[in-house]
């Protein structure tokens, strides 16, 4: 799913009649500022997604902004080619002629884990978790398989034993936690040793250091790529797509009070988010980071 799936979005899609009496009441400019403070709530958080995911986004399947260039031609292909350019660092620096036992913290509707899995050999054996019952549920139904099983789960108390896991695996997701540090924490503690981290994220500039700190105090060693103007490109390329997304599957009480925001969360090309990544504002990263 483009970034149209975001929480406070989710919100705002799955309660369009409420959202335009709260703007017939209070204005726009008033609704929106309690509506960012929801956002910023991560309590809310779980509910949220829930009511997201539970909604018919049809056969959009997989929730990032996408990385380019992309190849083939399926209409997620930028999405997808973020889990392979992941699947890519693993090869890298990991044989992969043994079992693998990973998983996928966050998965949402599991189309990139599904893409990740069916690129890779048939020796990883795959787990994706999400907070959300209504996308595992969407996620049994859909991909689950002999490789591919699904779980519902809170990722600051991942429902594994210590050292159960080859690889985490975790794309653009984190900053949704309300607490990164415990989150790195829990991969740390799931993972084997030596394990790998699979991480990918954007972060505001000025943060990138902090993030960094927080990885390296839970004990990874990690080396980053920065790949903004990858995820930039493929904002620019994926517009149209995600603009008929929000135009298809978001009510039009939606539509009409929150456009510039959902366009914001999809990060169509001009959007404040699109931009923050061309200017240099936010930086795009990706790593596969050793348990130490």
């Amino acid at each position: 799913m483009t970034k149209v799936a975001r929480p406070l979005a989710g919100w705002i899609i799955g309660s369009g009649t409420i959202a335009v009496a709260l703007g017939a009441l209070f204005g726009g400019a008033r609704l929106r500022r309690a509506l960012r403070e929801a956002r910023n709530d991560h309590r809310q958080r779980p509910a949220l997604w829930n009511r997201f995911y539970a909604l018919d986004w049809g056969e959009t399947e997989t929730n990032n902004y996408g990385f380019a260039p992309a190849g083939g031609d399926h209409p997620q292909r930028f999405q997808h080619q973020m889990y392979r350019e992941l699947l890519r660092r693993l090869q890298a620096v990991r044989p992969l002629d043994t079992p693998i036992r990973l998983l996928e913290v966050s998965c949402g509707r599991g189309g990139g884990l599904a893409a990740f899995v069916a690129a890779a050999p048939a020796t990883i054996d795959a787990t994706g978790l999400d907070v959300a019952e209504s996308a595992i549920a969407y996620c049994r139904r859909t991909h689950q398989g002999d490789r591919l099983r699904f779980v519902q789960g809170n990722a600051l108390s991942l429902p594994f034993a210590d050292a159960s896991l080859d690889v985490v695996l975790n794309v653009e997701a984190s900053n949704d936690y309300g607490d990164r540090a415990r989150f790195f924490a829990e991969v740390a503690r799931v993972l084997k040793p030596d394990g790998l981290f699979l991480y990918t994220d954007s972060f505001r500039t000025g943060g990138v250091e902090e993030m960094k700190r927080e990885l390296a105090a839970a004990g990874f060693s990690a080396e980053f790529d920065d790949i903004t103007a990858n995820v930039a490109e493929a904002c620019r390329l994926d517009s149209s797509r995600r603009l008929a997304v929000i135009r298809r599957h978001a009510p039009l009480a939606g539509r009409i009070l929150f456009q510039r925001q959902l366009e914001h969360y999809a990060g169509v090309e001009g959007s404040r988010k699109h931009l923050a990544f061309v200017e240099g504002r936010r930086q795009y990263l990706m790593t596969a980071a050793v348990k130490r």
